[in-house]
């Protein structure tokens, strides 16, 4: 006996979809109703009411934002000068040359010194951010000649940060920042929970630090490409056989070919199959922080690369993107340095430019005044880089008289 058809509409909804030329995200109809009313209760939230804009590239393509990305402010508010020192509190230079790199990104500073997130804060125990927030702004609003700061509460918290974490031994500066981002993410998420994967990366650390890796694997036989996009926060280049962060960067973007025991698995030919993989960038960071992978790991102990490689003021991510045409253009703002022959021993420090266009070096409690060729000759071990303002934010910084990052 046949069954009866239901007569009667069923609903769908559009997903992320990656495959060949098109990739977009999921779009605001995807949004659960519990999702909605968690972003509702948000101060000052549009991101369910606005018109989708049209979509330019990747990043229009974010089409429900936990923290709008036209409210990121990329420039400072002011030219002032570099903030004070920090104390070493035993083997914390690790956390001091970080926190100090941060205090000076500008987007992240500036968001901070609003103080909007403590004004909306949901975690009912230690929260991170909110620490981050007193701390950035007291080194910001400090007076001339303020001695070092003593950052107790952010080292006795470091076990919120990552439970692996210890007072009073040495840490690795890379590994501590990757932990405290995903820290202040986490506090941004407090309340909601239920957004989904891609909805979660629209909060402000995302806006700031986030940006998208495309791995294309194209089959030699069909002709049919691959694609998958991931997520990230910041990039490890190895520097082996690199003497340029340039070099470093084509050779993170460089093809390889599957083949041998690597063969690919090709969907469509439903066989192993020779094929090429190739790495780049789909969507690149307001601020970018790149890792130069130093540390050689091994089963009783490591060793370390010590060589310089050379690196720019004024870098260019166009080469290194998926069919972008246009230049990307960033600016060095801060340069992470260890000294040391392994990541379990050494010393951390960090040189930063200050919103007044100086660069200083934050060593634990010493802060003096340097010249750009003197960062520039650095063994760096992270670099942070703060995208070019497009034409029209030029046109808005000197209108209200901002300093400008790549100033």
């Amino acid at each position: 006996m046949r069954e009866k058809l239901l007569n009667r509409r069923i609903k769908f909804k559009q997903t992320s979809v990656i495959g060949g030329d098109n990739w977009s995200k999921a779009s605001k109809s995807s949004a659960s109703a519990d999702s909605t009313s968690a972003l509702d209760s948000l101060p000052n939230s549009n991101a369910m009411q606005n018109t989708p804009k049209k979509a330019e590239g990747p990043t229009s393509l974010r089409k429900y934002d936990v923290f709008p990305e036209e409210k990121l402010q990329l420039a400072w508010p002011k030219p002032i000068p570099a903030g004070p020192g920090l104390h070493n509190l035993g083997n914390t230079c690790f956390l001091n040359s970080t926190l100090q790199c941060l205090t000076y990104t500008p987007p992240l500073a500036t968001y901070l010194l609003s103080r909007s997130h403590s004004q909306k804060c949901r975690q009912t125990s230690y929260c991170t951010f909110c620490e981050l927030e007193r701390h950035v702004t007291r080194a910001l609003t400090a007076a001339k000649g303020h001695g070092p700061m003593t950052p107790k509460t952010i080292v006795g918290r470091l076990k919120s940060v990552a439970k692996h974490l210890r007072v009073g031994r040495q840490e690795d500066s890379h590994e501590f920042l990757r932990y405290f981002i995903d820290s202040l993410q986490n506090n941004c998420l407090v309340g909601l929970e239920k957004l989904t994967h891609v909805q979660k990366e629209t909060t402000i650390i995302h806006q700031i630090f986030g940006g998208y890796l495309q791995s294309r694997i194209f089959c030699t036989v069909c002709k049919t490409p691959s694609d998958t996009v991931d997520s990230c926060l910041d990039m490890s280049l190895e520097i082996k056989n690199a003497n340029t962060l340039d070099k470093a960067l084509a050779h993170f973007t460089k093809p390889e070919m599957l083949k041998g025991d690597n063969k690919y698995r090709c969907s469509k030919c439903k066989t192993l199959v020779e094929a090429s993989k190739r790495m780049q960038i789909l969507e690149a960071p307001k601020i970018l922080v790149i890792q130069l992978k130093r540390f050689e790991f091994a089963a009783f102990g490591g060793g370390k690369i010590t060589k310089r490689v050379e690196f720019p003021e004024k870098l260019n991510l166009q080469p290194y993107m998926f069919r972008t045409k246009e230049d990307k253009i960033y600016h060095l703002y801060g340069v992470l340095v260890h000294s040391g022959h392994s990541c379990n021993s050494g010393h951390y420090y960090s040189y930063v430019k200050a919103p007044n266009g100086t660069w200083y070096i934050k060593n634990d409690s010493e802060v003096r005044q340097v010249g750009l060729g003197k960062v520039l000759e650095q063994n760096a071990y992270m670099l942070f880089y703060s995208a070019e303002p497009s034409v029209s934010q030029f046109v808005i910084y000197s209108t209200l008289n901002l300093a400008c990052p790549c100033d």
